[in-house]
């Protein structure tokens, strides 16, 4: 499981479709997951945010989900109890409108 959790942090299969971007920004895959958690969150892709500190839900939403959840801070970020995987593990950054962009579709396939 480390390993594979290595691995995906190292990815940068997307960092020319990334660095075209409005923000032009390098990959930074950001998951957080142990093999005994119990609970899996499943979420889509980080945020600027969460790009930023490297900590998925560290924005309003992480907030906002915790108190739905009613877990603090240190049990969510405690791998052996709860997973955090994104469907795309990177920010993909914005437009020149400022919108959000989908993830690349090489991720996927990947």
């Amino acid at each position: 499981m480390k390993d594979l959790h290595d691995i995906l942090g190292r990815c940068t299969v997307c960092a020319k479709k990334f660095a075209a971007t409005a923000t032009a920004h390098a990959p930074r895959p950001v998951l957080w997951f142990g093999p005994q958690a119990r609970v899996l969150i499943a979420g889509q892709a980080p945020g600027a945010r969460v790009h930023a500190s490297g900590v998925p839900f560290t924005d309003p939403s992480g907030d906002r989900l915790r108190d739905w959840m009613g877990v603090d801070r240190d049990t969510f970020y405690d791998r052996r109890q709860i997973a955090i995987v994104p469907m795309a593990f990177c920010f993909p950054g914005y437009d020149a409108s400022g919108a959000d962009l989908p993830p690349p579709p090489i991720c996927a396939a990947t």
